[in-house]
C-alpha cells in the first residue's frame, strides 16, 4: 500500500476539498485500488451533503454535551501531527474542519432552536428522520486538479432513470454549467443546468436534476460548461 495509507486525516481533507491539486490526485490513485478508503469517501461525502441540507438556525444550540471535549481532543491530535512533519496550512484547515464535521455530526440528532418573544420560551424544533436510502444509490465524488472544481453526487436509482443530488465547488462565478450524465457507451444526458453565482464560487452550488439513464448504465456524472469545457467529472 502506498505512503498514502488509510489516512484519516487525508481522508476528510479530500472530501472537504483542503488538498492541493497534487495532493489530491495522489489520493485519488490510491482511491482506485482501495475499495475500503472509496467507502469511507462515499461515507463522508454522504454526511457532509446532508448537513449542507441542515439549515443554520438548526445548529443555534450548539453541539451537544461532551462536544467540546472531542473537539479539543481532535484539535489537539491534529496540531500533534502538525507539529510532527511539516505541512501545508491548507491541510491543518482541513482536518480542523473535518474534526468540526464530527462534532456537528454528533449534534445533527439533538438540533433545538430558540424563539425569540415577550416571554422567552424554548421551542424544539422537529428532529430530522434518518431514512435508509433507495437500494442501488451510489455516491460519487472527484476533483479536478487543472481546473480545480469539485463535485460531490449522489445518483438515485428510479424505474429507468435516475435522480441526482450534486454539489459542485471550484467553479469561478459566471459560469455556465450542465450537471451531465454520461452513460457507458458514451452517450451524455444532460441533467440540469446553472448559472454560478458569487456564492456559488465562494460556498459551491447545490444541483438537483434527473436524467433519462438506467441506473445500470450511469459511467460518471459530469459538470461541463455551455462551451463544452469538462470541468470534473466523478466516475461511477
Amino acid at each position: 500500500m502506498s505512503a498514502v495509507g488509510h489516512d484519516q486525516g487525508q481522508l476528510a481533507a479530500y472530501v472537504l476539498g483542503g488538498l492541493t491539486p497534487a495532493e489530491a490526485a495522489t489520493f485519488e490513485t490510491h482511491l482506485a485500488s482501495c475499495p475500503a478508503c472509496r467507502r469511507e469517501v462515499r461515507e463522508l461525502s454522504e454526511l457532509r451533503y446532508h448537513l449542507d441540507e441542515v439549515p443554520p438556525e438548526a445548529f443555534l444550540e450548539g453541539p451537544p454535551d461532551g462536544g467540546d471535549l472531542l473537539l479539543q481532543r481532535t484539535l489537539r491530535q491534529v496540531r500533534e501531527e502538525e507539529g510532527s512533519q511539516e505541512r501545508k496550512p491548507r491541510r491543518a484547515l482541513a482536518l480542523a474542519g473535518a474534526a468540526v464535521l464530527v462534532v456537528v455530526a454528533l449534534g445533527a440528532g439533538v438540533l433545538v432552536g430558540r424563539q425569540t418573544s415577550p416571554e422567552p420560551s424554548t421551542v424544539a424544533l422537529p428532529v430530522p428522520t434518518a431514512t435508509a436510502p433507495v437500494p442501488g444509490t451510489r455516491d460519487l465524488a472527484a476533483t479536478n486538479r487543472d481546473t480545480g472544481a469539485q463535485l460531490a453526487v449522489r445518483v438515485v436509482p428510479a424505474a429507468g432513470w435516475v435522480r441526482l443530488h450534486a454539489k459542485a465547488e471550484g467553479v469561478r462565478e459566471g459560469e455556465k454549467c450542465q450537471l451531465v450524465v454520461v452513460t457507458k457507451s458514451g452517450e451524455r444526458v444532460n441533467a440540469g443546468s446553472w448559472l454560478v453565482s458569487a456564492k456559488g464560487e465562494k460556498e459551491g452550488t447545490g444541483i438537483d436534476g434527473s436524467a433519462l439513464v438506467a441506473p445500470n448504465d450511469v459511467a460518471s456524472v459530469d459538470v461541463v460548461t455551455m462551451d463544452g469545457r469538462n470541468l470534473v467529472s466523478a466516475q461511477a
